[in-house]
């Protein structure tokens, strides 16, 4: 039996396959090393082995915040101390994942739009170069996190239009307070600012919130899928809820930039279980 994991920073989704056929589904909260202590990934892990408790030949764990060596290291050790039996346990960037998922073994450009942004160019195989993926507070352009600040932002400072302000307000019931703590004291700010993107999606035809979303997602274009070799010319995809949710909105702003948009996919497991047999 193998199992594949796809973890971005708010839910990781496991799945146990064998011969191509699925045995068993899970999804647990993110597991990101960058986030989590020891503890808490063992905690994870805990509950993913009693949901499947069957013999495990192959693990292959992709996830946010394992670009690192040293992270995917660590993060290999915990598996491997949780599932003893596997005889292969690998450890791999989300980014890699969505790759895999997207262009299988063929070269193209492929984007993470999530609750962060990140994009890549793979030659059929491995990832060949990489662009963004600087968090929410340095980058994130076009990601959840990255709308929902914005419209945070244009909520505190009174930017927004006075019934999207009543709109916000009434249903996530805001106050300054509740926002700056949850920003700066609280646990994973950026799963909290990636919940204002549904607002978003639901206010899309408001020019305000137009005009945010086009600045959000030509800056993804500006600052990371045209800085890599080859955006003009290989097949662009998209992996993600805000990819998949604001297809509209992202084909409108890759025109001015000569782009070859392909396809649009909200979870990437299907793909990683093509991919993997």
């Amino acid at each position: 039996m193998k199992i594949l994991v796809d973890s971005g920073a708010t839910k990781a989704n496991w799945v146990a396959v064998s011969e191509g056929k699925t045995l068993h589904q899970l999804q647990t909260q993110g597991i990101s090393p960058y986030f989590l202590s020891d503890e808490g990934i063992v905690d994870v892990l805990r509950e993913v082995r009693r949901s499947i408790p069957g013999p495990v030949n192959e693990l292959y764990f992709y996830s946010t915040g394992c670009k690192a060596e040293d992270q995917r290291r660590r993060m290999n050790q915990l598996l491997r101390l949780m599932f003893q039996e596997a005889t292969q346990v690998q450890v791999e960037t989300d980014l890699l994942a969505a790759a895999r998922a997207m262009s299988q073994r063929e070269a193209g450009i492929v984007c993470i739009l999530g609750t962060g942004s990140n994009a890549c160019r793979y030659d059929g195989s491995q990832i060949v170069e990489t662009a963004g993926g600087l968090g929410f507070i340095l980058g994130d352009e076009g990601s959840g996190a990255g709308i929902g600040k914005e419209l945070i932002r244009s909520f505190l400072n009174r930017e927004m239009p006075e019934n999207l302000r009543e709109d916000l307000n009434n249903h996530y019931h805001l106050t300054r307070d509740n926002i700056l703590q949850s920003v700066y004291q609280l646990p994973y700010p950026n799963r909290f600012l990636a919940t204002f993107a549904p607002f978003a999606f639901e206010h899309r035809q408001e020019p305000s919130i137009r005009d945010l979303l086009d600045r959000q997602f030509s800056l993804f274009f500006q600052r990371s899928v045209i800085l890599l070799e080859g955006s003009q010319q290989l097949p662009i995809h998209f992996v993600g809820s805000v990819a998949h949710f604001f297809q509209e909105e992202i084909a409108r702003n890759a025109v001015p930039f000569g782009l070859q948009l392909a396809r649009f996919q909200q979870d990437p497991m299907p793909g990683l279980i093509q991919y993997h047999g």
